[in-house]
């Protein structure tokens, strides 16, 4: 079973590191705090609270690259994610990422996401939006999703 294939590490994401060899990371999802923007259809309220973008983007940028410089193992997958609709938050993150060039995009196929095909963009990243999307999906929050290797 999974068990023995995963061990759970519930630590401060800043401040983490492999102690070993043992723990070398082959994937991880980093679901970064954020203004949550994408769930203003059902919580109008994180539209009109004033959050500090500006430290919630410094967050971001330290949590994404301490996980792509020091944590995942080289070949291994990261996920970016954010329940975001800002680009600030999302796709300039993972452009930063690429630009420091330690991780590349490892594109999401639309075979891979039955229903938000039309969501990917060009560089295989998934953006949705909310009420976008047709029948049961049109009521889906908007949240960002890229899938990252590390070289």
């Amino acid at each position: 079973g999974l068990v023995e294939k995963c061990q759970v590490v519930v630590e401060e994401g800043q401040n983490w590191v492999p102690s070993s060899e043992d723990q070398c990371v082959h994937g991880i999802l980093v679901d970064v705090p954020c203004s949550a923007t994408g769930t203003g259809a059902r919580r109008p309220d994180v539209l009109r609270r004033g959050s500090d973008l500006k430290e919630l983007l410094k967050t971001q940028e330290m949590l994404a690259m301490h996980c792509a410089d020091n944590i995942l193992d080289v070949g291994g997958v990261m996920v970016y994610a954010t329940c975001s609709i800002l680009k600030e938050e999302s796709e300039d993150q993972v452009q930063k990422l690429i630009e420091k060039g330690n991780v590349e995009t490892l594109p999401i196929e639309a075979h891979e996401v039955p229903g938000f095909e039309d969501a990917l963009d060009d560089n295989g990243w998934l953006r949705v939006l909310p009420g976008v999307l047709k029948g049961e999906l049109r009521s889906t929050d908007g949240f960002f999703v890229a899938r990252l290797v590390r070289k």
